[in-house]
């Protein structure tokens, strides 16, 4: 008969037999895979609503920007009369004034009456409507006149005689043509000829 040996104390781990302790090894292993595995899938969960309330924070903040932000102003397009009459006031805006008046005062006689002015800054030149005793006097205030500066000439464009007026006095249109550098009159100081 074989002998038995009986062992009542309980073996360490190390004691086991390799099979068994294989067995407690791959049995920890799958524990600690699943344990660490379970870790992972918490963690990319926990990122994952992190993630969705980040984006649905965004959207929101989206929202209120775009609720007070003022609408994009529409850049307007002129049409081609408006901007004519655009361009038509800022050439009156630009009409050199002072040096027009200094040149009507020069040239003032008192056998002239200067009764009415009118730029025509697309035609370059001022329409003025006057009186004068006679033919000569209306001469030489339209060659003064166009020999003074910002003026280039002057012509008379009508005339008749003033018949409700005693005196009959000789009333006249005239057209004196601007030089080419009147429009910088109104930019700056006047500047002198060499």
């Amino acid at each position: 008969m074989k002998r038995l040996q009986v062992d009542f104390v309980e073996q360490s781990l190390w004691r086991l037999p390799v099979a068994a302790r294989a067995r407690l090894f791959l049995v920890a292993l799958a524990l600690l895979a699943f344990f660490v595995g379970m870790a992972i899938l918490w963690q990319w969960l926990r990122l994952d609503q992190q993630v969705e309330a980040a984006n649905a924070a965004l959207a929101l903040a989206r929202q209120q920007v775009v609720l007070q932000t003022p609408p994009a102003r529409v850049s307007r397009v002129l049409s081609e009369p408006e901007i004519l009459a655009i361009n038509s006031a800022i050439g009156q805006l630009n009409t050199p004034w002072p040096a027009l008046l200094d040149a009507f005062e020069s040239v003032a006689t008192p056998d002239i009456a200067l009764l009415q002015i009118e730029p025509d800054h697309r035609r370059r030149l001022v329409k003025g409507l006057a009186e004068a005793k006679n033919h000569q006097h209306l001469l030489a205030y339209l060659a003064a006149l166009g020999s003074t500066r910002p003026f280039a000439g002057a012509m008379v464009s009508k005339q008749e005689i003033n018949e409700k007026d005693p005196t009959r006095p000789l009333r006249f249109l005239f057209e004196a043509l601007l030089e080419n550098g009147a429009g910088e009159v109104a930019s700056g100081p006047p500047q002198e000829e060499p």
